[in-house]
């Protein structure tokens, strides 16, 4: 099979693009399309809108996004194996081995099996085309709802059957044949537009179900290469079960087999009107897409997207100046609270080498990452913010709190450096005994001086000794004794 050329984002050559622009025809994953939200009796649907032309980009189609059904395959066979069909499948198989006797009610429950399986892989074809390939809930609607469908797909044989004899009577027994062939060849097009449709006159139309194997070409004939050795799977394994397992067991297991090929067989049918669904015309819709954490659903849709988005845009074309400008349009009109909007501004200050701007930015930023718990963006910021200017000092409870990230990430000398400046800045802040407290621990832990951590933690028994961390500082400092 020939390998199909594949869209990527204009910004992350790595990622596949999910829209396109119909003006510029540059394409954007989602991270970079700009969404808002349509309002009015619209509301909860959104525009996916070009980040340069701000005009609605079309969703470029989940061929873009998947791989070929051929080169898929080992994952086809994993789908039935997830919790709720395999426990589907398990129920079912016990329940028509224990009814796998003769009499009405055996009967009863075996048609019964066999209908709530073919349901859940209908609706297992239904999902996939869509674009979910995560296998469907077993509740109620999956199973009970439009359960007569299931008993319809029977009119797709017996009008193969009945256009055999009328072939047969007026045009003999050759073209009867042909006509065989090329029905039974047809059967997984018809079942799949029969699904999709819910029409059983749209399925036995030759029109309808003939364009379909065309348009979809080659791979439709690859298609039914591997249904049918699916069809043919469970008898093979049975008669080689049969000559090392007991009879009960195999009987069991030969119907566990069918069931889980047959849910395989619909999921790998839905697969293919995913990957075909522009070329035959089936509309799926890029909010129900769902295959990856990549898929797309990580598209942010929080106010201030459209900021982020514009901005990023700017900044990746090197449009500088008009991305700090519209973020510092955002800053005089709402302030800065979104964290990914303050760190492009953040960047960019730092880029233009605006230093002032920068570290009067540098601490809101520094509050908003530590808030969202950015150790490291939080650490990489402060750093930055010192190196400009060594006299730059945020909150004292930001700076207790990087005191802490900075001796987690190993750097232990800048972690007291930080420590000191909070007890030399803001002495009379209740945070100072805890601070001082958690300098003579990396004194003593990390930099083998106990001799120091000893000197601090007296001063602090001496200097604060009603407070609150003097039971745990004298039993720390008897423990460095010992």
């Amino acid at each position: 099979m020939a390998k199909e050329m594949k869209l990527f984002c204009l910004h992350h050559p790595t990622k596949l693009a999910h829209f396109q622009c119909s003006k510029c025809n540059l394409a954007f994953c989602p991270d970079c399309i700009t969404r808002r939200e349509k309002g009015g009796l619209s509301k909860g649907e959104f525009l996916n809108l070009c980040p340069k032309c701000m005009v609605p980009s079309d969703w470029i189609g989940a061929a873009n996004l998947i791989e070929p059904f051929w080169n898929r395959l080992p994952r086809f066979f994993v789908y039935p194996l997830a919790l709720r069909p395999i426990g589907l499948m398990l129920s079912m198989s016990l329940a028509g081995f224990i009814f796998r006797g003769p009499g009405f009610i055996s009967l009863f429950v075996q048609i019964a099996i066999w209908g709530i399986i073919l349901k859940y892989s209908y609706a297992a074809l239904k999902a996939t085309a869509r674009g979910d390939l995560v296998p469907p809930k077993i509740d109620s609607k999956t199973i009970s709802d439009d359960f007569h469908q299931v008993f319809k797909q029977l009119g797709i044989f017996i009008a193969i059957f009945l256009g055999f004899i009328f072939v047969q009577q007026f045009a003999g027994i050759f073209f009867a044949v042909l006509f065989l062939i090329v029905a039974i060849l047809s059967v997984p097009a018809m079942i799949i537009i029969f699904v999709t449709t819910e029409s059983l006159m749209h399925a036995v139309n030759p029109v309808i179900f003939i364009q379909l194997a065309l348009r979809i070409g080659w791979g439709y004939l690859l298609m039914y290469f591997f249904l049918v050795l699916l069809l043919f799977a469970p008898a093979a394994l049975a008669q080689f079960a049969f000559k090392i397992l007991p009879p009960e067991l195999t009987i069991f297991l030969l119907s566990l087999g069918k069931n889980y090929y047959t849910i395989i067989s619909y999921h790998l049918m839905g697969y293919v009107i995913l990957q075909y669904h522009q070329s035959i015309g089936y509309k799926i819709d890029f909010e129900d897409f769902r295959d990856s954490p990549d898929s797309g659903k990580g598209a942010k849709e929080e106010k201030g997207s459209e900021l982020l988005s514009k901005t990023n845009f700017m900044f990746k074309e090197g449009r500088h100046d008009e991305a700090l400008a519209l973020i510092q349009e955002e800053e005089k009109k709402n302030g800065i609270n979104d964290p990914d909007i303050s760190e492009c501004y953040f960047k960019l200050l730092a880029m233009m080498n605006r230093i002032d701007e920068m570290l009067a930015h540098g601490k809101r930023h520094l509050e908003i990452m530590v808030q969202r718990n950015e150790k490291r963006k939080a650490c990489e910021a402060y750093k930055q913010c010192i190196a400009k200017d060594p006299r730059f000092v945020p909150d004292v409870s930001v700076l207790f709190k990087l005191g802490g990230w900075l001796n987690e990430f190993g750097k232990s000398r800048e972690a007291i450096g930080t420590y000191n400046r909070l007890v030399k800045i803001f002495p009379d802040s209740p945070l100072v005994p805890k601070t001082l407290f958690r300098t003579a621990q990396i004194y003593n832990d990390r930099l083998m001086n106990p001799a120091k951590a000893e000197t601090i933690l007296n001063a602090i028994i001496i200097n604060y000794p009603d407070h609150e961390f003097i039971p745990s500082i004298q039993n720390y400092l008897a423990q460095i004794k010992s």
